[in-house]
């Protein structure tokens, strides 16, 4: 075997590795109570004695806390993590794929990020050249999430218990078709989690409608959301919604390929 491809076999090994233990971080990202080897296994799709093993390096490298036989996320991701600007690098590469679909659409476009479980930060907001009146900046802005199409796909992601808690009792109306019933809204939610896409039409304000998809990791959380926002007016008519969304999920696709590892835990 000549050098360059023994070099090259190396590196293939060594980026299985990282992705795996990238996956294995997700996971325990994606529970919400520390998980058992066996369980974190499952839901990467890997051996048991490579979850462990991955796990005892990073336990080691300070990236993950045990406490028995129960894993999360460690001490030391923490203080990684909180040196990092999540949109820095980000906008970066995705901002052209977005803005194409604003174009494609004829109508603005928005990624959110998910932070925790709860809340959302708008990153990145792109319009066509097309349009003579844009959307008003939307970045850095706050909504009660059961009148936002990105909103509903966040609270679509929460057991019911949790969401009872993040809304609390009241849901403020805020345009005349604004969900203000809590059984309505746990029916919306079911909605939501069946089609897997949340709109919303009238409900944020009068005569804007939105929708939202979600962007999943390899282990199924979302970390993002897409969405498109404009007037009733050009986006009513069932084709028209059809088609947004057909272009929202394939999009959306693209962003997830081009944000998180392409090469499978199992690989």
């Amino acid at each position: 075997m000549s050098q360059p491809e023994s070099r090259s076999k190396g590196t293939v090994s060594a980026n299985r590795s990282v992705a795996r233990a990238i996956s294995v971080l997700r996971a325990l990202a994606a529970s919400s109570r520390a998980t058992t080897a066996t369980e974190v296994a499952k839901m990467v799709g890997l051996p048991r004695p490579t979850v462990f093993r991955l796990l005892l390096t990073l336990e080691e490298e300070g990236f993950v806390d045990r406490m028995d036989t129960h894993y999360s996320l460690g001490w030391d991701l923490a203080r990684v993590a909180r040196s990092a600007d999540p949109a820095a690098g980000l906008v970066a590469r995705v901002r052209d794929t977005v803005h194409a679909l604003a174009e494609q659409l004829g109508e603005t476009v928005t990624l959110s990020l998910r932070q925790g479980l709860f809340e959302y930060d708008l990153v990145l907001q792109e319009a066509p050249r097309s349009i003579g009146v844009m959307m008003s900046d939307m970045r850095g802005m706050r909504w009660p999430h059961h009148a936002t199409a990105t909103g509903k796909l966040l609270l679509a992601e929460l057991p019911p218990e949790q969401v009872a808690s993040v809304m609390g009792e009241e849901l403020p109306k805020l345009a005349s078709r604004t969900i203000t019933d809590q059984a309505q809204l746990r029916t919306e939610l079911d909605r939501v989690r069946r089609e897997g896409w949340a709109h919303i039409d009238d409900e944020l304000e009068d005569g804007i409608i939105a929708m939202a998809v979600p962007l999943r990791d390899n282990v199924g959380q979302m970390f993002a959301a897409l969405a498109m926002v404009g007037p009733k007016h050009r986006i009513a008519g069932e084709k028209t919604i059809e088609r947004s969304r057909e272009l929202l999920l394939q999009t959306a696709g693209r962003l997830t390929h081009q944000l998180t590892s392409t090469l499978p835990a199992s690989a």
